[in-house]
C-alpha cells in the first residue's frame, strides 16, 4: 500500500516522476535474477539507475507469446539475440534492460541486459506525452547474453506476475495526476468566488467536483486492492491489475477532460500543468497495455473456470444446453 500511495504522489507532483521511487521494472530482476545479477544491479538501481523493459515488437505488444526476436548458442555458452523492439519508454536512460526473447530451445525467455551492450540500437521517436523519457525503437544486432543474466522462471508467467504487480503502481500514478487537476481546478473555483468574479457558482459545476471525487477515490481503492492481491500472490491478482488499470486509466482521463473545461481557455494554455498531465494520461491508455486489451483479459477471466491443478478449462456449456442433455439422456 505503501508504494501505491507513493506513486500517488509521484503522479500528483508529475507523472514524469513514476520512476523515481521503488525498483519499477527491476523488480524482475530484484525476485528473478541470479545471485550475481543481483549484485550488479540492485545497488545501482536503489542509487537511481533505471531499468527499462523490451517486450513489444513492430506485429503487436499485446501477443508477446508470437515473440520473434531470438537467441542463437553460442560455442562459449552465451546467446546472441538479435531483433527489434518497439514503442519502449527510458530508451536512452536505462541503464538495464529487461528483455524478452525466445531461447534457441524456442522457449520465451527474459534477461537482464546492460544497455551499453554492443549491438544496441536506439531510434528515438518523440512521443505527444509522457515524455519525460525518451521512447521509440530498440533494435538488437547479435546482442550478447551471458548465462547468469537470464532470469529464472517461464517468459510468459514473469511477464504475467509482474504486470500483476506494476499495473495498480502505473493507476494509482496516473489518478494521482488527476488528482492534482482537480485540486488546480477546486481552487480556481474558490478563488474567483472569493474575489467576487463569480457570484455563485453553477450547479453543473459542483456535480462535475462531486462525482469526480468520487470517482478517482474510489479507483484509488481499486488500485490498493489490485496491489495487495499482487502482493500476496492472489489468483485473481491478474485480473485484478488489468481491470483497475484500464479503469483506472480511463477514469483519469475522462475526470481531467470534464475538469479542464471549468478551467475556461486557461486550461488550454500549453505551458499549463493541466493540458501537460492531459497528454501524459492519453499516454496511458496505451503504455502497459491498451485499455481495451485489459478489459478483455478481465473478461476472459470471468468466463473460464479453473480445475484443481490451477490449470483453465474449458468454459461449461450454456444451463439451457446442460437441461436439454439431462432431459434427452
Amino acid at each position: 500500500m505503501f508504494q501505491v500511495l507513493t506513486q500517488f504522489m509521484c503522479g500528483y507532483c508529475d507523472i514524469d516522476l513514476r520512476d523515481t521511487t521503488g525498483l519499477g521494472h527491476g523488480r524482475l530482476i530484484a525476485r528473478h535474477g541470479s545471485p550475481q545479477t543481483k549484485r550488479r544491479w540492485i545497488p545501482r538501481l536503489l542509487a537511481g539507475d533505471l531499468a527499462g523493459i523490451a517486450v513489444t515488437e513492430p506485429h503487436g505488444g499485446s501477443r508477446p507469446a508470437e515473440t520473434r526476436t531470438c537467441a542463437v548458442a553460442g560455442s562459449d555458452g552465451t546467446w546472441t539475440v538479435t531483433g527489434r523492439k518497439t514503442w519502449i519508454s527510458r530508451l536512452t536512460e536505462a541503464a538495464v534492460f529487461v528483455l524478452f526473447f525466445r531461447a534457441p530451445d524456442g522457449q520465451l525467455v527474459a534477461a537482464a541486459v546492460d544497455a551499453s551492450e554492443p549491438g544496441m540500437v536506439r531510434q528515438p521517436i518523440p512521443p505527444t506525452g509522457l515524455a519525460g523519457w525518451t521512447w521509440g525503437v530498440l533494435d538488437l544486432d547479435a546482442v550478447k547474453v551471458q548465462p547468469e543474466e537470464v532470469l529464472h522462471g517461464q517468459g510468459m508467467g514473469l511477464l504475467r506476475e509482474h504486470f500483476a504487480e506494476y499495473r495498480p503502481l502505473v493507476t494509482a500514478t496516473a489518478l494521482g495526476g488527476a488528482a492534482a487537476v482537480f485540486d488546480t481546478v477546486t481552487a480556481r473555483l474558490s478563488e474567483r468566488k472569493t474575489t467576487g468574479d463569480v457570484h455563485r457558482l453553477r450547479d453543473s459545476a459542483l456535480i462535475t467536483l462531486g462525482r469526480t471525487h468520487v470517482q478517482l477515490a474510489t479507483a484509488l481503492l481499486g488500485a490498493v486492492m489490485a496491489s495487495q492481491l499482487a502482493e500476496g500472490g492472489h489468483a485473481d491478482a491478474e485480473l485484478w491489475g488489468a481491470a483497475t488499470k484500464a479503469h483506472g486509466i480511463d477514469t483519469a482521463n475522462s475526470a481531467t477532460a470534464e475538469l479542464a473545461l471549468l478551467l475556461g481557455a486557461s486550461g488550454f494554455r500549453a505551458d499549463c500543468q493541466t493540458a501537460k498531465t492531459r497528454r501524459d494520461l492519453s499516454g496511458l491508455l496505451f503504455a502497459d497495455g491498451i485499455h481495451d486489451s485489459l478489459y478483455r483479459t478481465a473478461g476472459k477471466q470471468h468466463t473460464a473456470t479453473k480445475d484443481t491443478a490451477g490449470g483453465i478449462t474449458a468454459v461449461p456449456a450454456p444451463r439451457d444446453q446442460l437441461n436439454s442433455v439431462a432431459l434427452t439422456g
